[in-house]
């Protein structure tokens, strides 16, 4: 049942499956209030480690709790999207509510042991013939950037990234943190699943987002011992943007493969310095001012200038150290799969409980596994009940 209700598209199709392909005849309800429970052991559990981790001492919480470490420790986290409603909301809330819309977010985290190899010298110093499409870069721009939702089974930006380049490194064991709670509540739940993992003692260590001030805010507090990467592919996505802001599209193409050799290669300074130099040309953007070229150009250059010290591409790959957040992007997708719709609505206790079970299914530490082993040990003898009525 807890399988069937974290995966399919809904309870209802959960109950349709279980019938079809089991031969049991379970409804919705019981499958929704099953899963709900569950999931709710499992957040507790979580929070109960999260809390032991918190009480460690700060040198103990830079060790590790096992003898095996990886490679390359690598954490990556973003944000999806689902719809909360609170049923039993005032008629102000609920008016408040309908005004603002029900759309919220959710924070997923990956905790990714890897393999890979150091090297004395840039083992891809030429930035991939898929980033330099100037159609497939603009599709991944749209994606990105919130123009357009994709609902294809592989997106612009997966199949740019789909393609292995020279020294990538190799992931080996992937884990998932997902929940609705605040930042730094997440930031904590991470903090804690990658100690537990053994990311502190691991020789070399990466932290990669996007250029969202809540990502460095986590990295700040919790992991400011890794390496901070920027995402390449949002960087390329506003230098794409301001490239072809203001020039047809074959004058655009030279610049704007210029400007992204460049920051592959880790110069971003010249990306910056021929940022300013076209910000001079066009002038700069008037107030609330978004859509012109002048303006593309001054969130380009703006983005470049806060995250600069964050963009050493060329130092990262003689590292052996991951450069896109592609990980963290596909397991959003995942995740989406089961709780994004615009006829989905959850609580906010069912939105967490079904949330940690997804992140659950897709960890390949496989921690259901030892929550189903555990469980009748811990096991009080009461039944739940349905509250009447």
């Amino acid at each position: 049942m807890i399988y069937a209700g974290s995966h399919a598209s809904s309870f209802q199709q959960a109950s349709q499956d279980l019938q079809e392909e089991a031969e049991v005849d379970i409804s919705e309800q019981r499958i929704m209030r099953a899963t709900k429970r569950i999931g709710q052991e499992r957040v507790a559990e979580r929070d109960a480690a999260m809390q032991a981790w918190a009480e460690l001492p700060l040198p103990e919480q830079q060790r590790s709790p096992r003898e095996q470490v990886p490679q390359v420790a690598c954490v990556e986290m973003d944000g999806g999207r689902l719809q909360i409603r609170n049923r039993k909301a005032s008629e102000e809330e609920r008016r408040r509510t309908k005004k603002a819309g029900f759309w919220r977010e959710d924070k997923v985290g990956c905790l990714l042991s890897m393999a890979s190899r150091v090297s004395e010298e840039d083992p891809c110093p030429q930035i991939p013939e898929t980033l330099l499409d100037l159609g497939r870069i603009r599709k991944i721009s749209r994606e990105i950037k919130g123009f357009c939702v994709s609902d294809e089974e592989e997106s612009p930006q997966d199949e740019a990234l789909s393609q292995r380049r020279a020294g990538q490194p190799e992931v080996l064991v992937r884990s998932v943190v997902a929940t609705r709670e605040a930042i730094h509540a997440f930031g904590k739940q991470l903090a804690a699943a990658a100690w537990q993992r053994g990311f502190s003692a691991a020789p070399r260590k990466a932290f990669v987002g996007d250029g969202q001030d809540a990502n460095w805010t986590v990295w700040r507090r919790h992991f400011s011992h890794y390496t901070p990467i920027l995402d390449f592919i949002h960087a390329v996505c506003y230098v794409f943007a301001a490239a072809v802001a203001g020039r047809p599209l074959r004058e655009a193409a030279p610049v704007y493969r210029q400007w992204a050799q460049w920051m592959w290669s880790g110069e971003v300074q010249q990306v910056i310095d021929a940022l300013r130099a076209r910000q001079e040309e066009l002038g700069l953007p008037e107030k609330d001012e978004e859509e012109s070229p002048r303006a593309k150009v001054a969130d380009a250059l703006r983005y470049l200038e806060n995250q600069k010290s964050r963009m050493h591409y060329d130092a990262y790959r003689r590292l052996g150290l991951p450069i896109t957040s592609s990980h963290i992007e596909s397991t959003i997708k995942q995740i989406n799969r089961r709780v994004k719709g615009t006829e989905k609505f959850w609580s906010e206790g069912g939105a967490e409980a079904l949330l940690q079970l997804a992140a659950d299914y897709l960890s390949e530490t496989n921690p259901l596994a030892t929550f189903w082993r555990e469980r009748p040990s811990h096991a009080t003898g009461q039944r739940h009940y349905q509250a009447a009525g």
